[in-house]
């Protein structure tokens, strides 16, 4: 019985200890070659038409998918939307055809900023991490002018959404951060909201008034646009003159609240 136990007890050791060996091995990186570069998986997808000849209509389909690259069919949604408002609107409501989309960000363009010792590699030409991302998204400038503060600028070819290209250049080693390089001030735009697979609203708004601070006073019309038919015109609202806030207000301002987002 006594040899029965102890056999026991060894098998349940050797057990244990081969249990705990192959848990910590499958923590281990597949490949040793480089763990921080990012996985293959990364470079699945690739821009192809990122130059479209409607700036403002790639922009906005931008924004709303969220995509590296503007999908083809929300671009001409939107391309024909924003035609057909100030076909059908712009001889009455004149401000709709000079109001113009304005992303947050500078499209094709993300501030990166390095580790001390990873800058002077950069400063160097001596950093390849970044190699075959700048290859695959095409960047056509490295801004170094303040590499000496460990940041800098990329820029890339087309029109490409920065919030993706800073999550594939934020797991390269030494980057403390990657992040979309952001506009400054506030001026008239058009905020757009995808609310269904076929529906699809438009606030415009006018704005003045100290608008490097945030515009003071502003001025709203907004759109409703359902597929295969026209857009329509839901109201008009000038908070200056009437305080007092239009029905369709509570649906629109989330335009603005998600443009935020974007």
């Amino acid at each position: 019985m006594k040899l029965n136990l102890q056999r026991r007890k060894t098998f349940i050791a050797i057990f244990l200890r081969t249990t705990l060996f192959l848990v910590l091995l499958s923590l281990l990186p597949v490949s040793c070659s480089n763990p921080f570069s990012p996985s293959t998986e990364d470079y699945d997808f690739f821009p192809k038409d990122n130059n479209r000849e409607n700036e403002e209509a790639e922009l906005v389909a931008l924004c709303l998918s969220g995509d590296i690259s503007a999908p083809d069919t929300l671009y001409n949604r939107v391309l024909a939307d924003l035609a057909d408002i100030r076909s059908s609107y712009g001889d009455q409501l004149t401000q709709v055809n000079t109001i113009r989309f304005r992303a947050p960000w500078v499209p094709s363009c993300i501030i990166i900023g390095f580790e001390s010792g990873t800058s002077q590699l950069v400063a160097n030409g001596q950093y390849n991490a970044w190699d075959k991302l700048n290859e695959q998204y095409q960047v056509t400038e490295i801004d170094l002018s303040s590499i000496k503060n460990d940041w800098l600028v990329l820029y890339f070819k087309g029109r490409l959404h920065p919030r993706r290209l800073s999550e594939l250049y934020s797991k390269l080693p030494g980057v403390r951060y990657a992040e979309p390089n952001g506009i400054i001030g506030d001026s008239s735009n058009i905020y757009p909201k995808q609310t269904t697979i076929s529906g699809m609203t438009y606030l415009f708004r006018n704005g003045w008034g100290d608008c490097f601070s945030g515009c003071i006073s502003n001025e709203y019309w907004y759109f409703v646009s359902y597929e295969l038919s026209e857009t329509i015109f839901i109201g008009y609202w000038n908070p200056q003159q009437d305080s007092k806030e239009p029905d369709w207000w509570s649906e629109a301002k989330q335009n603005i609240e998600q443009y935020r987002k974007f």
